[in-house]
């Protein structure tokens, strides 16, 4: 069994004019669950390295706040904000953890959206980043073992949560190249403060979007340059069936 991790970075809803945030990224960390524990207190360890309990009920390592300075990392110098994440991406390479990630471009993805439906519908990019990277996770867990088999494991995104459970079935039951033929049960959507497993998804989405956003001719922040090349180890490339994924979009939303 394979945990599969989902996170977001850059949502701005169905706002795709946000000159601040111009990309969406979606992420999925797989997890072993052979390995899930010892990363688990690995995680545990680094995070109590340096920030010693006893720590707030409502602590997390949300990377906003972990890059910022800000929310439980107010007052946090910025070489030990830094540390902690170069630790938990070398931790995630040390247990050879892989991260799936699609980037969506919000003004390139509003154009194709009002020529696919027109103006009056509106669809979070979210909805479409999932079915793409939902197909690279099963089509990676079907070259790890013939029965290798997977659950998702969401942050609790109210705005999507039914539109991904129903995505999910559907695509359960959908022949074809998109079918997810590897993913088992349904969705869990969880509050991320309580998985640091669902944090350290958080962090590598982050420094996906960062990276994209560079891509994209944003001016870089030095802040960021370690941990984007350090997420560039866990990045696992897959083969996208895009047409079939915008055909089915196509389909569901009518």
């Amino acid at each position: 069994m394979n945990l599969i991790y989902f996170d977001e970075s850059g949502n701005s809803g169905t706002n795709l004019a946000d000159p601040q945030q111009p990309i969406f990224v979606l992420g999925a960390l797989i997890v072993p669950e052979t390995k899930w524990q010892a990363i688990e207190s690995d995680l545990e360890k680094s995070l109590d390295l340096h920030i010693p309990p006893p720590r707030d009920a409502q602590f997390e390592i949300h990377t906003g706040d972990l890059r910022q300075g800000t929310g439980s990392f107010k007052g946090v110098p910025v070489v030990k904000r830094i540390a902690i994440r170069n630790e938990w991406l070398r931790i995630a390479a040390s247990h050879q953890l892989r991260f799936i990630y699609r980037a969506i471009t919000k003004n390139r993805y509003e154009r194709w959206m009002h020529s696919a439906f027109g103006s009056h519908i509106k669809v979070n990019p979210h909805l479409a980043a999932f079915p793409l990277v939902a197909q690279v996770a099963n089509n990676l867990l079907r070259s790890i073992a013939p029965d290798a088999l997977g659950i998702f494991i969401s942050d609790d995104n109210r705005e999507v949560v039914d539109d991904i459970e129903r995505f999910l079935k559907l695509l359960r039951a959908t022949p074809g190249a998109l079918r997810l033929d590897r993913i088992i049960e349904k969705g869990f959507f969880i509050d991320s403060r309580k998985s640091l497993l669902l944090q350290l998804a958080d962090l590598c989405t982050l420094h996906a979007r960062k990276d994209e956003e560079r891509k994209l001719g944003l001016p870089p922040k030095t802040i960021d340059d370690e941990g984007i090349a350090l997420l560039k180890g866990l990045v696992h490339r897959g083969d996208e069936s895009f047409p079939d994924v915008i055909q089915w979009l196509q389909q569901v939303q009518k």
